[in-house]
């Protein structure tokens, strides 16, 4: 006879599934939606995945009214959303910001192509930031931006990923006090969440987080 033999995944998998269906048996299906979760915890799939094993520059540029005043959150914005990109899409190669930095430093803009082939990268994820504001009235804080995202491939130039994120806003249905903290603490925390929703758009998350951050203040 043929020896058989079963890993100790699949038994784990063919346990989980006799547990699903004795608990669906007696919970009905919001227990096996529950148990579903425990087995698959990253239910929300990226919308782009061809981030995976490429070498990736990611550059954020913002409006000219914005460049010299406010030139220092688009360099922390991209710096936040490639160390995302580097701690949760597999196998990819972030070009270090200050790399980048130096190129933009020292070169005339052209267009993220160049800049992606100067530094040696596959891909280049691209943010043009719009808007951006901390401010609701001179005692509360609320932070709103508008960014177009999208993903440049090195080699020919061509948009392999667009996605335009419209009057972003957080909190989304309150704002928060002035006196709570210091205006440097609070654009680290937006800074924290629009590069958390930005990054989400190349790996796959837990939708429960996505929906827990509308009730994070601190």
């Amino acid at each position: 006879m043929r020896n058989l033999t079963v890993s100790s995944q699949t038994l784990r998998l063919w346990s989980l599934a006799a547990i699903c269906c004795l608990l669906v048996g007696s919970s009905g299906c919001s227990t096996l939606l529950t148990v579903a979760y425990l087995i698959r915890p990253e239910d929300v799939p990226a919308e782009y995945k061809g981030l995976r094993g490429k070498h990736v520059a990611v550059v954020c540029r913002p409006v000219v009214e914005l460049e010299f005043t406010d030139a220092g959150t688009a360099r922390d914005l991209a710096q936040r959303v490639g160390a995302n990109i580097r701690d949760n899409v597999r196998g990819t190669k972030v070009i270090n910001q200050q790399e980048i930095s130096r190129w933009l430093d020292e070169n005339a803009w052209v267009d993220y192509p160049t800049l992606g082939k100067a530094v040696d990268a596959d891909l280049v994820v691209g943010i043009d930031l719009d808007h951006f504001s901390l401010h609701e009235g001179s005692t509360l804080y609320r932070g709103r931006t508008t960014a177009h995202l999208r993903v440049f491939d090195v080699t020919d130039g061509t948009v392999v990923f667009d996605k335009q994120l419209e009057d972003f806003t957080f909190p989304a249905d309150s704002a928060i006090p002035t006196a709570d903290q210091s205006e440097q603490q609070f654009r680290g925390l937006f800074l924290r969440i629009l590069s958390g929703r930005l990054s989400r758009c190349f790996h796959a998350y837990e939708s429960r987080a996505y929906f827990a951050e509308e009730n994070l203040i601190y």
